[in-house]
């Protein structure tokens, strides 16, 4: 029996829209276009979502859990494996999946151990990860805080046919959240135009919402917030994006802008050093050295519109070569692969 043959469930429990969504859209998205059985399954109902419009859109199927019990039976109904993304799907899904003894890989995402009640959720994900047959990180920080093997495998992005970015914002995209370092971004580009406000200056803008917005929007005059909306509809008009982050995994956000020609600043976090290249196809800076950020972005602004063209197609060179669905997504199914039964690996040798 080949894994054609099997439904791979993506298991996640998820409020908004983010990074660990756009992964499972573009995974799901690759899996269906070459010819393997899909569905995403919620694990409770949230109401409205753009990952459920997304989902549609693409012709991907999804569901809502039918309770741990209906999980169990589902998952006995069919040959099938189960694929748990964020603490709570990956706690709940490797337990489900043990008892109904179907094959589980865990894909871990996050950079940050977060606070309160989140941390105790991480720390329980964490703990119960040898319960999974293969798992999944996607930066080296996570794989080390894992207390067993795991496959390192970065994130990845769907690419299409390069167009030189013409932006001109200065952005940020992301949760409103401490890990994040929304407040870092403001204070970055605070002083940035201040020398000279005669002279006219790109916008500075924040995409995103969370926790620290009212913060943020009562302190800092100088940001323009869009709040949580579609980046489909906005990455064409931004220049250069800024990853002000305490940590992080890898950020789906990072590929995305580079993806569309987009160069990124960031600080050296989490994977990102794995991701750009300094002055090459992007620019890295110590974490939270603010002074050497903010000139980071100065040089940006001075550089020509040929130092510019020159940056946009490196970055997206970075993405198509490394980083695109084409490239990580077989590396995805040898996973799969490895986490079925033996005689499921021999059918699929032979």
């Amino acid at each position: 029996m080949s894994l054609h043959d099997w439904i791979i469930f993506q298991l996640i429990d998820s409020r908004n829209s983010g990074g660990i969504e756009t992964h499972i859209l573009n995974l799901s998205g690759w899996l269906k276009r070459r010819g393997y059985q899909t569905r995403v399954i919620f694990i409770q109902d949230y109401g409205p979502h753009p990952l459920k419009d997304q989902l549609d859109a693409a012709g991907i199927e999804w569901q809502i859990s039918p309770g741990w019990h209906g999980l169990y039976k589902m998952l006995g109904r069919y040959p099938s494996m189960l694929a748990t993304h964020g603490y709570k799907a990956g706690i709940l899904g490797r337990i489900t999946a043990r008892l109904a003894r179907v094959p589980v890989v865990s894909t871990y995402h996050a950079g940050d151990l977060g606070e309160g009640r989140l941390k105790l959720y991480s720390m329980l994900d964490t703990l119960s990860a040898p319960l999974a047959d293969r798992i999944i990180s996607v930066s080296p920080e996570i794989a080390d805080r894992l207390p067993c093997d795991c496959n390192q495998l970065p994130n990845f992005v769907n690419t299409e046919r390069y167009r030189r970015n013409t932006g001109q914002k200065i952005a940020f995209v992301g949760r409103l959240s401490h890990e994040k370092g929304p407040d870092c971004f403001a204070q970055i580009t605070a002083t940035l135009f201040s020398a000279n406000t005669a002279v006219e200056h790109p916008e500075v803008a924040v995409f995103g919402d969370g926790p620290m917005r009212a913060e943020l929007e009562a302190q800092y005059a100088h940001l323009t917030f869009y709040g949580q909306v579609d980046m489909q509809n906005h990455w064409q008009d931004i220049g250069l994006l800024c990853i002000t982050s305490r940590c992080e995994g890898l950020p789906l956000v990072a590929l995305e802008a580079m993806a569309r020609g987009i160069p990124v600043a960031s600080f050296a976090v989490g994977a990102l050093p794995q991701l750009i290249e300094h002055e090459h196809n992007g620019w890295l800076v110590a974490p939270q050295n603010f002074i050497r950020f903010q000139k980071v972005i100065q040089n940006w602004l001075q550089h020509s519109t040929s130092d510019h063209s020159r940056m946009s197609l490196l970055a997206y060179q970075t993405i198509r070569r490394r980083f695109s669905c084409d490239v990580v997504g077989p590396k995805i199914i040898d996973v799969y692969r490895q986490a079925l039964p033996a005689l499921a690996r021999m059918a699929e040798r032979s």
